[in-house]
């Protein structure tokens, strides 16, 4: 803003200079409020349409699920007898049963103090505990992993606790005082597993065996061993996975198998399926209403002037009618609807059978006017699912040769891609346009407020240059009356 004086009051002239400068500024602001309308034109359309970019971004999560076995699949698993071992099945697992008898499960080492161990009458530090002074080194062992711990007499046990724990070795240390007896465990089970004090000082050693009152002769932990289907097989863990299956032995059953039986998740296939038609569904309606949404082009944005004469309620009204059908009749959602409905509708030419069609398996759409919403019969699908369990997956999933070939969810998760990518073009991946220099729309505000700034600063340049002339006005005139009296006053006196 210049610094030129400003001669705001009635003057000589008797005009309303403020008021006389507004009503020429008016004018000459137009081109400015209609930059500004479209600028807020093309900030609220950028907006719209990163609103429309996180709903397909957030159903195409949906349907890459529904590519996936493990969603229009599923299997379920029994164990007969929960005590000896508890079960569960991936997507990729037969539908058969086993027989399991587990003849040993899987153990780490422990190692437990043999007696209470303090001997002193504090357990402020180690010296207190036991008596011991100065420091020394033990190194612990688990398989390929080992650390060397300091021990510091002028350290607790809890200390002392610690600093195995954090030592990285696989060995776990605790101490209870109430049973005044250390613990250490190794974190895994199985051959492997192990407790080394190998390398650990004379020093050491003897604090472990005469103070901690620990066994130090080293020590192997053992594998889980059982038969499935009559085959002897061994694991590290009493938590495995055979050909899909998911074991966690509980007890030993020697002598005595019991059956796990895996089987297709119907109920789940079902549950699943219904939540992607809802899903879409949800997406679809968001995309149609935003194109079949009413533009009302005589609502333009409103300026700070023409908003400072509306009320709050009326300024509301204005702006939902102007914002409103930002993206309406927008090609790259219209062709992003038609392509989704042509993907659920077309048959999936790279599977045999049967259910080849969304409609085969109980999804079908409803009338024309509810653009595009898909409806599931539970009863259809569940007959379809009871034939082939597998029907849905091969539906939805199959990743074929060609576009044809493709499943449902496959293809579907292209077109939203494709839609997405149009929607960056146009307006990036985020209503405002700090982090936006590429899409269409962020270019075009950007140069509406560079355009803006030029056009402000040669508006109050002008209105400097008005101010001036009418100060330059007001002396003018205040010279001239005081010509005028002083010429009255002489000639008056002359008389």
């Amino acid at each position: 803003m210049s610094s030129t004086t400003r001669v705001t009051n009635l003057g000589v002239s008797g005009m309303d200079i403020d008021q006389t400068v507004k009503d020429l500024m008016a004018a000459k602001r137009v081109p400015y409020d209609k930059m500004f309308q479209k600028k807020t034109v093309a900030e609220w359309k950028k907006a719209s349409y990163n609103t429309m970019y996180n709903t397909i971004s957030d159903f195409r999560t949906t349907v890459f699920n529904n590519k996936l076995q493990a969603t229009l699949a599923p299997k379920t698993a029994s164990s007969a007898n929960e005590s000896i071992a508890t079960v569960t099945a991936n997507a990729d697992a037969a539908n058969v049963s086993h027989e399991l008898e587990v003849t040993q499960l899987a153990e780490g080492v422990k190692r437990t103090s043999s007696a209470a161990i303090t001997t002193g009458t504090s357990k402020t530090t180690l010296a207190s505990q036991f008596g011991i002074s100065g420091s020394f080194d033990i190194k612990i062992a688990n398989g390929s992993n080992s650390a060397t711990i300091t021990v510091n007499s002028t350290d607790s046990i809890y200390d002392l606790v610690q600093d195995i724990n954090n030592a990285g070795a696989g060995v776990t240390a605790n101490y209870d005082a109430t049973l005044d007896r250390f613990f250490l465990s190794t974190t895994n089970t199985g051959s492997d597993s192990g407790i080394n004090f190998s390398g650990s000082s004379d020093e050491g050693k003897n604090f472990l065996q005469n103070n901690l009152k620990i066994d130090t002769a080293t020590a192997s932990g053992k594998n889980a061993t059982f038969k499935l289907d009559g085959v002897a097989l061994e694991q590290q863990s009493n938590n495995f996975t055979i050909s899909g299956v998911n074991y966690k032995l509980k007890s030993t059953n020697i002598g005595s198998p019991i059956t796990v039986g895996v089987a297709a998740d119907i109920d789940k296939t079902i549950e699943n399926v219904k939540a992607f038609v809802e899903s879409y569904n949800t997406m679809l309606a968001t995309v149609n209403k935003a194109v079949k949404e009413t533009r009302y082009s005589d609502y333009a944005p409103l300026t700070t002037a023409q908003r400072a004469e509306l009320s709050e309620t009326e300024a509301k009204q204005w702006d939902e009618k102007a914002k409103s059908g930002m993206l309406y009749n927008d090609p790259t959602l219209r062709s992003l609807v038609d392509s989704i409905r042509g993907d659920v509708s077309t048959p999936v030419s790279g599977i045999s059978g049967k259910y080849t069609n969304a409609a085969s398996i109980g999804i079908t759409t409803g009338s024309y006017t509810e653009g595009g919403k898909l409806y599931v019969d539970e009863t259809k699908l569940r007959t379809a699912l009871t034939a082939d369990p597998n029907a849905a997956n091969k539906l939805f999933g199959t990743d074929g040769a060609t576009d044809s070939q493709d499943g449902i969810a496959v293809r579907m998760y292209d077109t939203l891609k494709t839609a997405m990518d149009k929607i960056v073009s146009e307006g990036g991946v985020s209503a405002g346009v700090s982090d936006d220099t590429k899409s269409v729309l962020a270019k075009q505000i950007n140069q509406y407020t560079k355009d803006m700034k030029a056009l402000n600063e040669r508006l109050e340049d002008m209105e400097d240059r008005y101010y001036s002339q009418f100060s330059a006005m007001e002396t003018a005139l205040t010279k001239l009356a005081s010509q005028s009296s002083w010429l009255s006053q002489t000639f008056g006196s002359s008389s």
